[in-house]
């Protein structure tokens, strides 16, 4: 190899000899550049060492995961963060952010009622996101009026939410607490992942094969579904041992469809790569319990 390099070299005579130092020295300098730009610069390292555009998430311990669960609800800071250098959309406000506090309601009756809602916008210029927009004013702004009308017992009742872009898909996540007096606390979690290109909500399969994440985590469909049912079967055992000892909790039903991969649709992906499955069980009954899988 050391003799086919010094041959050649020995072939490049005149002006063909400085211009191959030259382009040499060039390939030096940038790679020094990329190197030192990743190592001290680049905030995504870690989860995008190649700087492909799309952060990953690097692989967690169970002990990182536990962590990564435990501070969920720090992660609703009613605010957009974004893992794009480019995000190209029709907004519909263009001094606002791609998604933004559109409703602000804090108002409080001692009373009867108390309210801190803060419901978001998505701020783009189509027909899907209109329709989502309409689905969170329903769900979320008329339930904060339906509460503040209220003339008997005590209602609280609070909104938040977070959103993340990663490369082009945007996340939004909302979660909302209802405590009426006499009943067990409802918390609702609701999510929508919005292909900022292809302007359509997509399914948790979608997400998974966007970019090939499957591949790099090392995941299947099926290694996911094993996940999922050891998860929820590990909560439903601890669920039991607790209301042995502090009374009835929550029961997961193990055998129930909303556990499948294909029927699961609360799920986002964070800026950081992550993709947080949650079933919350306030979705339909009077209950904050909840289950979250981090991939």
């Amino acid at each position: 190899m050391k003799r086919a390099i010094r041959r050649f070299v020995s072939t490049l005579t005149g002006p063909k000899k400085y211009i191959f130092f030259a382009v040499l020295a060039l390939i030096c300098i940038v790679s020094i550049c990329i190197g030192i730009y990743t190592q001290f610069f680049y905030k995504y390292s870690d989860t995008d060492p190649l700087m492909l555009g799309i952060n990953i998430g690097s692989k967690k311990t169970a002990e990182e995961i536990d962590i990564l669960k435990a501070d969920f609800n720090n992660l609703f800071t009613n605010s957009i963060i974004i893992n794009s250098e480019n995000v190209r959309v029709d907004r519909i406000e263009s001094s606002k952010d791609l998604v933004y506090t559109g409703y602000n309601l804090l108002n409080e009756d001692e009373n009867f009622y108390t309210v801190n809602a803060q419901i978001p916008i998505l701020n783009i210029d189509t027909e899907q996101a209109k329709k989502i927009n309409a689905e969170i004013k329903t769900e979320f702004y008329d339930t904060a009026n339906n509460v503040m009308r209220r003339t008997e017992g005590n209602t609280v009742y609070s909104v938040t939410y977070a959103s993340f872009v990663n490369e082009d898909v945007l996340s939004l996540v909302v979660k909302s607490s209802l405590k009426e007096a006499g009943k067990a606390e409802k918390v609702t979690i609701k999510t929508y992942c919005y292909s900022l290109p292809e302007k359509r909500i997509l399914s948790l399969e979608d997400v998974l094969n966007y970019s090939d994440i499957l591949t790099v985590k090392g995941l299947t469909l099926e290694s996911i579904q094993t996940t999922i049912n050891d998860e929820i079967k590990k909560a439903y055992n601890n669920a039991k041992i607790i209301a042995a000892d502090y009374g009835t909790l929550y029961e997961r039903d193990l055998e129930s469809e909303i556990y499948k991969v294909e029927n699961t649709t609360n799920f986002f992906l964070t800026q950081d790569g992550y993709i947080y499955l949650v079933y919350a069980y306030g979705n339909n009954d009077y209950t904050n319990e909840m289950d979250i899988i981090i991939f």
